[in-house]
Formats: C-alpha cells, sequence, structure tokens
C-alpha cells in the first residue's frame, strides 16, 4: 500500500464517549499490553494534518514521573491476521485538549511493514497523548505499551530541524536539545542507504554541526543522530535525508523511491488519485477553498547555478475537477527557501482544467550560488474548490560559452607547489596561457598549441591567481592557489 503523509497541521475536535476523545483518555500506568477496540473516537489532525477522508481515532495519555522514553510496539503476531489491523499509524501530543501539539508521530517500520514500533523520549511531569488513527484501517489490535527511565536521552525526531547552509558538498545540520541537555552529541552520515556503522561520525557540544568533509557531492544523503552524555550514549535516531545541491540538469517527477526529492511543501500535499499524475502515479496538489484566500508554498530543493547560466524549468499543471474554479499560481526564485525577497519568474498563471497543460519559465543567474525555485499557489476565495495539481518538474541550462568552455577544462593539482596541469575535455586547442594575480597584473604567459600542457608556477609567491587559457573555442578562466 502506497501512503502519502500530509504536513503537520493542527486542529481541535470533541467527544464525549469514554476513550473516543482527548477529554476521556485512558490512562497508562504500567508496562502492558493494551487492546485497541475498532477506531470510532473523535479525530483530530495534530500530526498528519487534513485526510481526504477524515479518521476516527482511540486516545490514551501517559505522565512520566522521571526522564526517559517509552516504546509502543504493535508489531505483534496476533496484529498480522484477521480480525485485527496490521496497519496503524500513531501521533502523541502535548499541551492541553484544546490546544494540542504535535511532539511526535510514526506510520510504517518500512515500505513492506505498515505496522507500529515506535519509540520517543518523554519528559517527568508532562502528559503525552498517544493517539491511534484509522487513516488506513478501522479494525481493533494489540500494542505493548513500555516506559523506562534513562539518564541519557535520545533526541526527539521530530525536533530534527531542515539543514541549512546547503551546498552541493557541504551542509548545517541543526536540531532542538534532548530532554536532559546532554554536554554533545553524535552525528553518522553518508550516502542514503549507508549502514549504520560504517558512515562518518561527527560530535559536536552544541545543537548544529557543519558536514564539509565525507559527502558525495549532490547526492542525497542521510544522517543518524544520539546524545553524548560522556560516559554514555543514547540510541541513534534516524535516518534523516540531506539533500544536497543539485547541479543542471535536474528532473523530478515525484516517483518512488525519494518522492518529494528535496522538495519541501507548506500547503502542498502529494496525491496519488487515479490517472491525477502527468506522469506515473504521484503529483503535488494544493487546495483552493471557498471560505479562505489560498497561499501555499512549494519549494525545490536546493539547485547550484553558475554566473551567467541560463535556466530553462518546464512542468506541467491542471485542476484536480474540471467544474472547480480557477487557480492562481505564482513562480519564484531565490536564493533562500523563502519567498521573501524572491523574484517572480513570468506572469502569474491561470490554471484551469483537468487536462495537463505545459508551463515554461526562464531564468539567469547572475552570479554563482545556490537557488530554489518556488511554486506558490494564490488563488482568492472560490466558488467552486478544487485542487491545484502539479508534475514532472524539469531544469535544464545553458551556459554562455566562456562559462561553458571554463567548465570543460581541468587544472591540477589545485592548491600548486610548484607545476600546474591543464586539460580539456572538449579537444579545444590552447594557444596560449596567462596568470595574473587578483588585481589583473600578468605574472606569466606560455605559448602552447596543443590541447594540453603544463606551467611553472615554483618562482610565484604563495596567494591566490587566475589562470587565463586562450584557444579555437574561446577563452576559460580557472582559478589557482599557489603554496
Amino acid at each position: 500500500m502506497k501512503k502519502l503523509l500530509l504536513s503537520i497541521t493542527l486542529l481541535v475536535g470533541f467527544n464525549s464517549f469514554a476513550q473516543l476523545t482527548c477529554a476521556t483518555a485512558i490512562e497508562l500506568t504500567a508496562d502492558e499490553t493494551v487492546s485497541v477496540p475498532e477506531l470510532t473516537g473523535t479525530y483530530q489532525a495534530i500530526c498528519w494534518g487534513t485526510a481526504a477522508a477524515a479518521p476516527n481515532a482511540i486516545w490514551y495519555k501517559f505522565t512520566p514521573t522521571q526522564n526517559g522514553e517509552v516504546t509502543v510496539n504493535a508489531d505483534l503476531p496476533q496484529n498480522q491476521s484477521a480480525p485485527f489491523s496490521n496497519d496503524q499509524r500513531v501521533s502523541i501530543a502535548t499541551g492541553t485538549c484544546t490546544a494540542l501539539t504535535c511532539y511526535a508521530g510514526y506510520d510504517d517500520i518500512d515500505d513492506t511493514n505498515y505496522n507500529v514500533n515506535y519509540t520517543f523520549p518523554v519528559q517527568s511531569g508532562t502528559t503525552y497523548y498517544i493517539v491511534w488513527d484509522n487513516r488506513w484501517l478501522a479494525e481493533g489490535f494489540d500494542f505493548d505499551f513500555s516506559f523506562v527511565s534513562a539518564s541519557c536521552i535520545r533526541p526527539n525526531d521530530i525536533s530534527i530541524n531542515t539543514p541549512t547552509n546547503i551546498t552541493t558538498t557541504s551542509a548545517t545540520l541543526n536540531w532542538a536539545a534532548a530532554i536532559g541537555t546532554p554536554p554533545g552529541y553524535d552525528v553518522e552520515y553518508g550516502v542514503a542507504g549507508f549502514a549504520p556503522g560504517t558512515g562518518t561520525v561527527a560530535s559536536t557540544s552544541t545543537t548544529s554541526v557543519s558536514l564539509t568533509t565525507g559527502l558525495t557531492a549532490s547526492s542525497n544523503s542521510e544522517y543518524y543522530l544520539r546524545s553524548d552524555c560522556g560516559t554514555s550514549e543514547s540510541a541513534w535516531v534516524g535516518p534523516f535525508t540531506l539533500f544536497l545541491a543539485k547541479t543542471l540538469p535536474y528532473a523530478n517527477g515525484f516517483e518512488t523511491p525519494q518522492l518529494s526529492d528535496g522538495f519541501a511543501a507548506a500547503g502542498w500535499g502529494l496525491g496519488n488519485a487515479a490517472s491525477g499524475a502527468q506522469a506515473g502515479t504521484i503529483y503535488y496538489f494544493s487546495s483552493s477553498s471557498t471560505t479562505a484566500a489560498s497561499n501555499s508554498l512549494l519549494f525545490s530543493r536546493a539547485i547550484s547555478l553558475q554566473a551567467n547560466e541560463q535556466v530553462t524549468l518546464t512542468f506541467y499543471t491542471r485542476l484536480g475537477s474540471a467544474t472547480g474554479t480557477n487557480n492562481i499560481l505564482k513562480v519564484w526564485v531565490n536564493g533562500l527557501p523563502s519567498a521573501t525577497g524572491a523574484t517572480q519568474l513570468g506572469a502569474d498563471i491561470t490554471v484551469s482544467g483537468a487536462t495537463y497543460t505545459l508551463q515554461t519559465r526562464t531564468f539567469t543567474a547572475t552570479a554563482p550560488g545556490i537557488y530554489y525555485f518556488i511554486f506558490n499557489n494564490v488563488t482568492p476565495i472560490v466558488t467552486a474548490a478544487t485542487s491545484l495539481r502539479l508534475d514532472t518538474f524539469n531544469l535544464t541550462s545553458v551556459l554562455s560559452n566562456d562559462e561553458f568552455l571554463s567548465s570543460e577544462f581541468s587544472v591540477y593539482p589545485n592548491p600548486v607547489n610548484n607545476v600546474i596541469n591543464f586539460s580539456n575535455n572538449v579537444n579545444a586547442l590552447v594557444s596560449s596561457v596567462k596568470i595574473t594575480d587578483l588585481n589583473g597584473r600578468v605574472v606569466k604567459t606560455l605559448d602552447v598549441n596543443a590541447t594540453e600542457g603544463q606551467i611553472s608556477v615554483s618562482d610565484l609567491a604563495s596567494g591566490m591567481y587566475m589562470l587565463n587559457i586562450t584557444s579555437d573555442k574561446g577563452t576559460a578562466v580557472k582559478k589557482i592557489v599557489k603554496q
């Protein structure tokens, strides 16, 4: 079963039947196996957003007298056959019944096991609501409930913040302090799917760490996090995905194995309605409303562009229903995953009809760096609500002649002590090479008449220089460092 999880929101509801509402949640006080009845209570969309079909729920709560960790495990033999459910989903909430906050949540163990087996940290004196819903199945089931006191407590996985300062080869990871404020944390990271214990480990005494080595350029990487208490460590939590910046060309059809592939949504969700995608089965959607204007944002993953790189962006749009009111879509670009200070690309797009239409936007990067492309549904209040669907995102680019040629030349070693070599991948015939300092003064020249060569720099002072290459296919400039 393919299940697409929606964004976290907060809604509150009421009911008067025992165990069927937050107010009548059953108190759990000791390790036990709990038999959950058919899920018929009131659902509050604490951690999973508003579902396509509003589910029902069953409520429990627990208030620990010590700091520690709670495990709820429904991956039990009795849940593997009827009449029990083998497909559960759980939300963990804190606060009051009229103002609940999502603290943690869990769905599938993996792509084939849809049971829940989840451990989360808890603080003495705080009440935690354990809310099972029937988003996937309504049958009752059993789960084991257990609490273990601990002095070195794992971070809460929902407190892992979005990585920042992303480039093609580096990023900063950020998280909130674990219960008990441990003196340090360990991070293990590697290419997505790496086996724990085989990755690169970084340690920090703060709640962030900058990764600058051990990452594969432009990859989808993963990392695990644990508390380091000096004499002991907590269990690892994760994996969490780190999407490094991509160079062009880049395409995303939102299909498996990594549905979003680094896209981040605020008010958009992933859908898989029958025949709903432009290609494949998955697409993004954002709904309009008869009571409020839309302002939902969908951010691409980080994209690394060179100066003067001429980008063409294509994607497809349609409405979820042919009878729905037209939706309005803006497309932005920014150096941060934010609409603040963004530049709009082209005019507003009026989306109409239930047939996908190809949309095109262009952009030229004025400076090298990281860019994000942003889709903004700004549909006003409508008379007939429907969804705006978006699929098959594609980015291609063309560099200016000199920028392209520079990218095809290699210089090595760099930094250099004595002799630097140069070569190229496009069979460009080099006529001459000159080295200039950062003030533009020529400090060395060489006639070449070949596709590759070398030049001595042993007599140059340490510092940064520009290697200017003239060829039959244009000029190229490469930055070199003399040690």
